[in-house]
């Protein structure tokens, strides 16, 4: 196959997956429409009539140890603390916190999680079909496929929905679905509206075998980053809703609580701290490679650089005894939007023009 046909496959594959994530959206959507119909039980298992309290404790723990896990929580990601599904009534599940005690919270009907395993199966084929473009294009360009910003941005969005895939599928987390696949769309349709590129050669510059694993490791912290932003964004609107009852999403009443969620959001946090800060220094390494010098505050790399200091004072802050941990995550919102200054505006305005001009456009 000539490379022009390689090309023409991969935007086919690309405009396939966009129409089976709006299908997943949509059936994310159809779930947590699901989700808010069922009616939250307050009802609690049933003591044995000979049981003392101390008995009792005992064998709430003992049945709450043998009962199949629902809704597994966030602690796999590196959250503490566990949740437990009980048996209920006409297929219901109801979920809530071993470690605290506290009652029953959530319930999820068997029709809540088909819709949820068929929104998944939609991401599932819709994250195959992105990756397959983004190798065919790389396949025809005969480079790693991420040499201007409409190849980073459908890499991005691939590895955002491959790591939400993994996660989602080892946590259960349908009920994050449709704030990660909404994002994902919008991104390839400004990918193919705004920022398309026809495949050809790279820039001189951009001719280094740092090209993979630089901009590779870039765009999976951006990933991570990214799934991190929803869960924050979820904490904060769960710590409001507890404290003040004025938001009247109901679906909110069947997803874990504030705290949960902002642990999940801190250890994914970490895990992209982490691979950005191999990104600032790889970059430095290329740069000096490539340039000469090592740092020239490019806008590129005092952008990074920035990002970088955001979520370091974030961590600091997450880590240090006595800090609220509803103000540290807004921190970690404002690195985020870091990172989304540094995608669009840094790498699209001439404002920012400096040695970074990869854009394509």
């Amino acid at each position: 196959m000539t490379p022009e046909t390689l090309a023409a496959d991969a935007n086919l594959a690309l405009y396939s997956s966009m129409i089976v994530f709006t299908l997943a959206m949509l059936a994310f959507a159809w779930h947590l429409a699901a989700r808010t119909t069922t009616k939250t039980s307050s009802a609690t298992p049933t003591a044995t009539p000979t049981a003392t309290p101390t008995a009792t404790a005992a064998g709430a723990r003992a049945a709450h140890a043998d009962a199949a896990v629902e809704e597994p929580s966030l602690a796999r990601a590196g959250s503490v603390g566990a949740r437990t599904g009980l048996p209920g009534p006409a297929g219901i599940s109801i979920v809530h916190d071993v470690r605290d005690g506290a009652a029953p919270m959530q319930t999820q009907s068997r029709v809540s999680r088909q819709r949820g395993s068929v929104a998944l199966m939609l991401t599932y084929l819709a994250t195959l079909l992105l990756i397959g473009s983004v190798l065919l294009r790389g396949i025809a360009v005969m480079r790693p496929p991420w040499g201007n910003m409409f190849e980073f941005t459908t890499a991005a969005a691939a590895a955002v929905g491959a790591v939400y895939s993994a996660l989602a599928r080892r946590n259960q987390w349908q009920w994050l679905g449709l704030f990660i696949v909404a994002p994902i769309l919008l991104v390839l349709g400004l990918s193919v509206t705004v920022l398309y590129t026809e495949a050809g050669e790279l820039m001189p510059a951009l001719k280094s075998y740092w090209l993979g694993i630089h901009v590779s490791i870039a765009f999976l912290a951006v990933a991570f980053f990214t799934i991190g932003f929803a869960l924050g964004v979820l904490s904060l609107v769960q710590a409001h809703r507890a404290r003040t009852g004025t938001v009247r999403a109901r679906f909110l009443a069947t997803v874990p609580d504030a705290g949960t969620l902002e642990r999940g959001a801190y250890s994914l946090n970490m895990v992209a701290f982490i691979l950005w800060t191999f990104t600032l220094i790889a970059g430095a390494i290329w740069a000096k490679e490539a340039w000469g010098a090592y740092w020239q505050w490019d806008p590129k790399e005092a952008w990074t650089f920035i990002i970088w200091t955001v979520y370091a004072a974030y961590m600091h802050g997450r880590a240090t005894a006595g800090v609220n941990a509803r103000k540290t995550t807004y921190i970690a919102l404002a690195g985020y939007v870091a990172v989304i200054i540094n995608f669009t505006l840094v790498n699209l305005m001439a404002t920012f023009a400096g040695m970074h001009n990869y854009s394509g456009m």
